[in-house]
C-alpha cells in the first residue's frame, strides 16, 4: 500500500454522489455544526437533481433524476484504510458487486442515451445548459494536501447549487479543503512505527485465518480481484467475503484499528484544528442544503 495509493483513494470523487468517496472524519468539538449522514447527503443530492431537471426543462432539454444511491452503496464507494466492520463484510464483501450495480445502473442512465439522439449542435447547447459554456469560470480550490481541484461553475447544475449551497465558490472551497484533509495526515500515521507494527499483526493474523499473506488490505482486495476474474457472480462474491470478513476480524483482534484511531486523533486533530474554519462553514452550509433540500422534496 503506497502513501499515493491511500491519498488518490481518499480523495478522489467517485461519481456516486456529489461527493460521494471521501472518508468519514472524526468531528471537530469546536464546530457545532456536524457532518451529514449517508442518507442525508442523498437526500441533497437528489433536490440538487430535481432543480437541474426543472431549470433543464426550462432551458427545452428533458433531464432525468438519477435513483438514490443507498447507503451500502455509498459507504462501498468510500475507501476505508482500516476495515474493521465485520458484519457489513459478512453481508456485502468489500462492496464490488454494489459498486458494479452501480455502475451497470448508471450505464443504463437515460440522460446518456439522450445526449446521443441530439444533433452535434443541440448537444453542445446541451452541455452549455447543463455546465455552462466554454468561457465559463471554473469553480477552483487548492488543495491542503497539494495540487488544485477545479469543476465546472456555470448552468443549470450552478443554478441548482446555488438555491441548496447559496455561495457556490464558497462552498466548493470550504468543500473541498475539508475532504482532502486525510490527504495531509495519513501519511504521516502509514510511516508511524506503531501503525507498521500493527499492520505486521494484521497481516500475521491474515495468514492465520487465509493461508495467505498479505502485507495489507489493499493487497487482500487486489488478491480478491485477481482471484475471482472467470468466476460466476456467487463464486466470486463467496471468495470477497472470506478474505473481507478475515480483515476485519484481523483488525479487531490485533491492535490495528485502535492504534489507527488513536493516532488518527494524534495526527489529524491539529490538521483540523488548523482548518477549523473550512470544516464549520462546510458542515453548516450542508445542513441549510439539507433543510432546503426536505422543503423542495415535501413540494414535490
Amino acid at each position: 500500500m503506497t502513501i499515493a495509493t491511500v491519498i488518490s483513494a481518499l480523495t478522489v470523487l467517485t461519481g456516486c454522489t456529489s461527493n460521494p468517496a471521501r472518508p468519514t472524519a472524526p468531528a471537530v468539538t469546536a464546530s457545532p455544526a456536524r457532518e451529514l449522514s449517508p442518507a442525508e447527503q442523498g437526500r441533497v443530492d437528489q433536490a440538487e437533481q430535481r432543480l437541474v431537471q426543472r431549470c433543464m426543462v426550462q432551458e427545452g432539454f428533458r433531464y432525468w433524476v438519477f435513483p438514490r444511491v443507498d447507503a451500502d452503496t455509498f459507504r462501498a464507494f468510500t475507501y476505508r484504510l482500516v476495515q474493521d466492520d465485520v458484519e457489513w463484510s459478512r453481508e456485502h464483501g468489500y462492496g464490488e458487486r454494489l459498486r458494479q450495480a452501480f455502475f451497470k445502473a448508471k450505464k443504463r442512465d437515460r440522460n446518456l442515451s439522450y445526449q446521443k439522439g441530439l444533433t452535434p449542435a443541440e448537444r453542445d447547447r446541451y452541455t452549455t445548459a447543463l455546465q455552462g459554456g466554454r468561457d465559463t469560470p471554473m469553480l477552483s480550490a487548492r488543495l491542503p494536501s497539494g495540487g488544485t481541484v477545479r469543476s465546472p461553475g456555470g448552468g443549470c447544475m450552478r443554478f441548482a447549487r446555488s438555491e441548496l449551497y447559496g455561495d457556490v465558490e464558497a462552498f466548493f472551497q470550504a468543500d473541498k479543503i475539508a475532504t482532502d484533509l486525510t490527504g495531509v495526515y495519513v501519511p504521516k500515521v502509514m510511516r508511524d512505527p506503531r501503525f507498521t507494527g500493527a499492520l505486521k499483526a494484521w497481516s500475521r493474523c491474515m495468514r492465520d485465518l487465509t493461508g495467505r499473506d498479505y502485507a495489507d488490505s489493499d493487497a487482500a482486495r487486489a488478491d480478491v480481484r485477481k482471484r475471482t476474474a472467470g468466476f460466476g457472480a456467487s463464486q466470486a462474491q463467496a471468495i470477497e467475503t472470506d478474505i473481507a470478513v478475515a480483515d476485519a476480524t484481523c483488525a479487531r483482534r490485533t491492535s490495528l484499528r485502535d492504534i489507527f484511531s488513536r493516532l488518527d486523533r494524534e495526527y489529524g486533530d491539529p490538521v483540523r484544528a488548523r482548518y477549523a474554519d473550512e470544516i464549520a462553514t462546510r458542515n453548516r452550509t450542508k445542513l441549510a442544503a439539507l433543510r432546503r433540500a426536505d422543503r423542495i422534496g415535501a413540494h414535490d
